[in-house]
């Protein structure tokens, strides 16, 4: 019986393994902030919006993954530091006292690598395994 449950863990620890990937925050690929260090801490108030500027002075446009996508998951968690039902919370006091808007929506990792592709000032997050050549990684999450 102990060597069945061991066994069901081990299958349930791998699962959990594979649901969650490496997410990788991207941004154009004209976007020199690459080279520049961005550190976690600005990505963080840039999807907060208490930061609307990279390093170089450049504006910085942040669009999210749909509400259940678990690389927002998994980047709301550990970069923005929040559940994502406090992270929706957060912005609806911000909406109703007029102080801003949440990051633009997208459906999913294409749409998101479209987006950040022709915008120079997008930045975005999807899975590591999903960046191509149209967008260039600035930070990893690694899980």
């Amino acid at each position: 019986m102990k060597r069945i449950q061991a066994l069901a863990a081990a299958a349930a620890m791998s699962l959990a393994s594979s649901v969650w990937a490496d997410v990788a925050v991207i941004v154009n690929v004209k976007n020199q902030n690459t080279y520049t260090g961005v550190e976690q801490d600005l990505i963080q108030r840039i999807y907060l919006g208490k930061a609307s500027q990279f390093p170089d002075g450049s504006k910085a446009t942040p669009y999210d993954l749909g509400k259940g996508d678990a690389s927002r998951q998994l980047f709301v968690q550990e970069v923005i530091g929040k559940t994502p039902s406090q992270l929706h919370a957060y912005w609806s006091r911000r909406i109703f006292s007029g102080k801003q808007q949440p990051p633009r929506t997208v459906d999913n990792a294409e749409a998101m690598k479209a987006a950040v592709a022709a915008d120079e000032s997008a930045i975005g997050y999807i899975k590591s395994t999903a960046v191509d050549a149209s967008v260039a990684v600035l930070f990893t999450i690694e899980d």
